[in-house]
């Protein structure tokens, strides 16, 4: 009988302790010798050098461990630590995508933030079960119950505790008393009757409780301890024993092979392909990209800098190899032609920086950085502005887009210039109609287009496009919508117009068509007319930022006021225990690049900061 994988996804916010608690594991499960430490860079995990400079993660990373002996396993954990800063949360959506469940770590001192409420969200949206762990319940000041009632709040549900203050799980070992254990039988019908039957199963029907429960959703536990002393791990990693040996089965799929979640460069390996197999895999083995046909060069089982080739796979094993490099995160391997689509979101990437090379000649060497740049992270994009020639990065933050130019500084090393960072921002038509005739006439007003007749209304949401409440010939049509779609491409100092329906009701042709194309006459007179009447009916509009900022007390003041000076609302502010503040506020993006700086020389480095950038027809800010 094959060894189960059990694939747990490792979700929290920033300096909750998800890199601290993996290095536990690994030590714990005798894969290092002794825990790393973030702030000296000694990690499994986080070994980059923007990581180790920074001290926080910024890619997602693999970790395979045999348990609870390489020798004897009887599950294979393969763990997937992800980011917990907000500019990187792409790489953690691709991971819930190969994650069996998410193992939830919450700060007990800090208690919840918005981002662990955002991933028990993506989570439940997700349909994938939650195991929470309450960490650092060694500090001074730690709370169990306010975390265990918010959670209630975000589950809609109460979870259950589990674990007692040493740690230990009284379940596991056949022990527990009756109110603790009854919760875990009663959502079950079955159960319940069997232990109406015989109480002395009651031990044994929760633990069977639990596992069904946890899989189908039904039951959130929760487990605690310290991940930097240990406390509660051995009895985590005992728990998931127990879980992956109760893991339901599916049948394999014959179509769909493997799921993409990550591209990195391996130090040692080159560019590889990291993704989850559906089904049994093997080297040699042919997929189809589209039209194109690949081969499987070779398979590697990793974990974080560590590989091991092997030529098979078997179903439910992450694997990577350095073939198969067109795939991006979300994309599905497939033997036959299907069309190729991503099971991720679309991401924001509302920060730019422009980037130019400071002699010509090197112009295509840093282009073609920047591709590779591009590749490695699905989070960036790179085009080239049409005005200057300009190449600019997109990213979803500052912090990102700092440490892309970080990386791009390592693969290029010749000088070049960039810009400041600046908010994307567009053009958001106001909410009102406006009846508009279009006509243009050309030879000294001796050919006319004829008039268009229309109306431009808001959308009441982002979306932008034409509508016909007439018939008219395709040619027309087309030169209608190509317009519309020019000008609100670039409309406003090359900005994008939003949330703009314009709805066509007439056309009336010109008295004297003689034998010119008037569709071209039609679309400079739609797009003459479009570029006159936006700009005086519109708004400039950019992302929101949510914030929540963990300050101690003797430092409020001055963050209140520098907020204040970014014209930030202040929504709460809470305080804490240990002489401290919980500051939630929101304010324009643009208002707050470079705040991040600010926060940390202001509070000496003692503020926590939290940002969450929202972009959408509910959440944006006017820009003056």
């Amino acid at each position: 009988m094959s060894v189960p994988f059990l694939n747990p996804g490792i979700f929290a916010h920033i300096d909750a302790g998800k890199t601290t608690l993996l290095e536990r594991i690994l030590f714990e499960t005798g894969k290092i010798s002794a825990p790393g430490r973030i702030e000296e860079g000694t990690t499994e995990s986080d070994y980059l050098p923007e990581e180790i400079e920074r001290g926080i993660s910024i890619q997602s990373t693999v970790a395979r461990i045999p348990y609870p002996d390489p020798e004897k396993p009887r599950v294979i954990l393969q763990f997937v630590d992800n980011p917990g800063h907000l500019d990187f949360q792409s790489q953690a959506n691709a991971s819930l995508l190969v994650s069996d469940f998410g193992l939830v770590l919450i700060d007990s001192f800090e208690g919840l933030k918005s981002q662990t409420f955002q991933n028990v969200e993506a989570l439940r949206k997700s349909e994938k079960p939650i195991l929470f762990f309450l960490n650092k319940l060694d500090r001074p000041g730690a709370d169990i119950l306010s975390p265990l009632v918010d959670l209630e709040v975000a589950l809609g549900k109460e979870p259950i505790l589990l674990f007692k203050d040493d740690g230990s799980i009284p379940l596991l070992k056949g022990e527990g008393a009756e109110s603790e254990l009854l919760p875990l039988i009663e959502w079950d019908h079955d159960l319940s009757e069997e232990y109406l039957k015989n109480h002395d199963l009651l031990p044994k029907l929760a633990l069977k409780g639990l596992v069904k429960g946890f899989w189908e959703g039904k039951i959130f536990p929760v487990l605690g301890g310290s991940a930097l002393q240990g406390l509660g791990v051995k009895e985590l990693l005992a728990l998931l024993e127990v879980l992956a040996l109760g893991k339901p089965t599916h049948p394999s799929s014959k179509e769909q092979v493997g799921i993409v979640f990550k591209r990195e460069i391996h130090p040692e390996l080159g560019k590889l392909l990291h993704f989850k197999t559906l089904a049994p895999i093997k080297v040699g083995d042919f997929f189809l990209h589209g039209e194109t046909k690949h081969k499987i060069e070779n398979l590697y089982q990793i974990s974080a800098r560590d590989y091991e080739e092997v030529l098979k796979g078997e179903e439910g094993e992450l694997l990577a190899t350095t073939s198969l490099l067109d795939w991006t995160p979300g994309e599905v391997l497939s033997r036959h032609n299907t069309e190729t689509k991503t099971l991720l979101a679309p991401i924001r990437k509302q920060f730019q920086i422009l980037i130019e090379p400071e002699k010509e000649e090197d112009r295509q060497e840093l282009w073609d950085r920047l591709q590779d740049l591009a590749w490695l992270d699905e989070a960036v994009s790179v085009d080239i502005l049409s005005e200057t020639g300009q190449f600019r990065l997109s990213g979803t933050g500052e912090l990102h887009l700092e440490i892309s130019l970080s990386r791009l500084k390592e693969s290029f090393t010749k000088s070049f210039q960039t810009s400041g960072i600046k908010v994307a921002r567009f053009a958001l038509w106001k909410n009102l109609v406006q009846k508009v005739a279009f006509q243009h006439t050309a030879f000294d007003q001796k050919i006319s287009s004829g008039q268009v007749l229309a109306s431009l209304e808001s959308s009441h949401n982002f979306s932008k496009g034409v509508r016909f409440n007439v018939q008219l010939a395709d040619p027309i049509k087309e030169a209608i919508s190509s317009a519309f779609t020019e000008v609100t491409a670039r409309g406003i100092d090359g900005e994008e117009v939003l949330g703009l329906q314009m709805i066509v009701e007439g056309y009336e042709p010109p008295s004297e068509t003689k034998s010119f194309d008037l569709s071209s006459l039609i679309k400079v007179a739609v797009i003459k007319g479009l570029k006159d009447i936006i700009p005086d009916h519109s708004d400039f509009i950019g992302p929101l930022s949510e914030l929540e900022i963990l300050t101690p007390n003797q430092y409020l003041g001055d963050i209140l006021a520098s907020l204040a000076k970014r014209d930030a609302k202040i929504r709460k502010v809470t305080e804490l225990t240990e002489g401290r503040h919980l500051i939630q506020a929101s304010a324009s993006t643009q208002n707050l690049l470079g705040f991040s700086g600010v926060l940390r020389n202001m509070a000496q480095g003692r503020g926590v900061l939290s940002l969450d950038t929202l972009f959408d027809f509910d959440n944006h800010s006017v820009l003056f």
